[in-house]
């Protein structure tokens, strides 16, 4: 029997154990009542906010396993929230040092006390964002899909210099699907700003729209920040120009059966 393949079953019979050990611990139940990700008059809404969260840690939990990934000693969750994400990650990663990064420091307030996690404030410009330890575990879910271009490339660029030598990120993007979501089930933003994005994504593989209105009134957020539309081989070519950084995977559609993921991690593609 290869080495490679015992590796592969003993990850997988490891996290099969902690998953066990997860659903016995249980996760932090307490909600921040300033969060804008729930709405607490509308109770499918709130089981949707804890539904998204384990759908979440399914998606990390197969990118750890499918890379053979040792259990995660550092953990990043950027953007936090308030936390939908990182409640699952303190249940399921007990012993793990958690950092979380906002850009409202009301959320990072929440995380800490409920979740013993570290704090890093965020910035517009992400540029100027600095962490003090590498990470094992990076998941950046649903920041690129409100991003611009410049700025996501910016985010991929964080993630990937803020990985530990075996570390990997979990990005998420509104992919291909996305179109059909617009057009079949709901709305992102007006059709009339969607076909703005989209007629920029199919010419560049990148589009965006911002917020107006209601929305960015809701986001409240002085920066760029709407809806963006992400081809597969646009992220991938940005990934690709870094040696230092290997693909890992892409599946379309991964997490909340909505937007795409990407998984990229150390060490190099020539490593």
């Amino acid at each position: 029997m290869s080495n490679r393949l015992d590796s592969v079953f003993r990850s997988a019979l490891r996290y099969a154990t902690a998953y066990e050990e997860y659903k016995a611990r249980g996760v932090v139940p307490t909600l921040n009542p300033h969060d804008q990700e729930w709405d607490g008059n509308e109770p499918w809404q709130v089981q949707h906010y804890f539904d998204v969260g384990e759908d979440a840690l399914c998606v990390i939990v197969a990118a750890l396993s499918s890379a053979d990934r040792q259990s995660p000693r550092t953990i990043l969750d950027f953007p936090s929230g308030s936390g939908r994400v990182t409640r699952q990650l303190r249940a399921f990663f007990p012993d793990a040092e958690i950092w979380v990064c906002d850009i409202d420091p009301e959320h990072l307030r929440f995380c800490a006390a409920q979740f013993g996690a570290k704090t890093t404030l965020s910035q517009h410009d992400l540029t100027n964002v600095r962490f003090e330890v590498d990470f094992d575990l990076i998941f950046c879910g649903s920041l690129l899909t409100h991003l611009p271009s410049r700025s996501a490339t910016e985010a991929l660029s964080l993630v990937s210099q803020s990985l530990s030598a075996t570390g990997i990120g979990v990005v998420t993007l509104h992919g291909r699907h996305s179109s059909y979501i617009q057009r079949h089930e709901w709305k992102y933003i007006d059709d009339e700003s969607f076909a703005i994005a989209e007629r920029e994504a199919s010419a560049t593989g990148y589009g965006f729209v911002d917020y107006q209105g209601q929305m960015r009134q809701r986001f409240n957020h002085t920066g760029e920040y709407g809806v963006s539309l992400v081809k597969p081989s646009w992220v991938v070519a940005r990934l690709e120009n870094n040696p230092a950084i290997r693909v890992l995977g892409y599946r379309e559609r991964q997490w909340d059966d909505h937007q795409d993921v990407v998984v990229f991690g150390r060490p190099g593609v020539d490593d």
